[in-house]
């Protein structure tokens, strides 16, 4: 299994610390009763957190949308959150779940008065892949995608993806790739996907039937870097079982090689040259080294 988690013993719950045992959300809550809830998990290394106003910026995105702007802290409350927590438990490296929720409200579909949205945030200890485990690289499956149309919200109507990836977990596998009806790819359960051919990085367009991932700016930026042709463009079913390398990226995985697709081999077998340069290049930034 990918990562490694402990549990947390702080929150920031309404404004204010609170022990992770003490942090409640109202049975009422509109984000618990109607999935009107967006989330956002940040990476934080040593107190600091990876690339934060990105994850900050689809969270403000995602709730202009949903009406819950009011609720989205600001960049420097943000700072000042992490902070906080960090200093209860200081972790070398951690990752910071924090929900924003439409708030509590008599159980209706539009209440009669706007309620003030909720937000919640805690710092779990976590242990993110290490280059020996790159180097293996991971099994996925690809799986029929079940959920609703706009995939570019980050919201919290997860029970497909869970569905996915117990079918992975099924196969020994540690994604599930999401293939839509139309029978071109959209995202990993928990990541994006990207296909290699020929050193060219392409990945799914970022529509409404993708998530804008922050990882995927990284690799964009890295390809950028150091002169990886990259792309965004439409990949269907069939373009990813010819693709010679494939890779995901997210929060939690970093960049991680499949070198295992519905059971049959990703080119040799073994992770490939783009894949690992990408993969060591977004190590050194998340580490905060500099690369060669």
């Amino acid at each position: 299994m990918l990562g490694k988690s402990s549990s947390p013993e702080w929150a920031w719950c309404e404004g204010r610390l609170v022990a992770f045992s003490d942090a409640r959300v109202p049975i009422e809550d509109r984000g618990f009763q109607f999935g009107e809830s967006l989330y956002e998990v940040i990476a934080v290394v040593g107190g600091e957190p990876f690339r934060l106003p990105d994850h900050v910026d689809r969270m403000v995105a995602g709730a202009r949308e949903l009406g819950l702007e009011a609720g989205v802290p600001d960049l420097s409350k943000w700072k000042t959150i992490i902070a906080q927590l960090y200093r209860r438990e200081p972790h070398r490296t951690a990752i910071l779940y924090a929900q924003l929720t439409g708030g509590p409200a008599p159980r209706r579909h539009l209440p009669p008065e706007r309620p003030r949205p909720f937000f919640a945030a805690y710092l779990r200890q976590y242990t993110f892949p290490m280059p020996t485990e790159i180097a293996r690289g991971i099994a996925a499956i690809t799986f029929p995608d079940t959920r609703w149309q706009r995939r570019d919200l980050k919201t919290t109507m997860l029970l497909p993806t869970v569905l996915a990836k117990k079918a992975a977990a099924a196969q020994a596998a540690e994604e599930a790739i999401l293939v839509g009806q139309d029978g071109f790819l959209n995202e990993g359960a928990s990541s994006t996907v990207f296909a290699v051919e020929n050193r060219v990085v392409t990945t799914p367009p970022t529509t409404q039937r993708v998530l804008h991932g922050v990882s995927t700016k990284a690799v964009q930026a890295i390809c950028s870097q150091i002169g990886v042709p990259f792309a965004f463009r439409p990949l269907t079913l069939s373009d990813l079982h010819r693709s010679g390398e494939i890779f995901i990226a997210s929060t939690t995985v970093l960049l991680m090689p499949v070198v295992r697709l519905d059971g049959s081999t990703v080119g040799s077998g073994t992770p490939g040259s783009t894949s690992l340069q990408l993969a060591y290049h977004f190590q050194c930034q998340f580490w905060g080294q500099p690369g060669p």
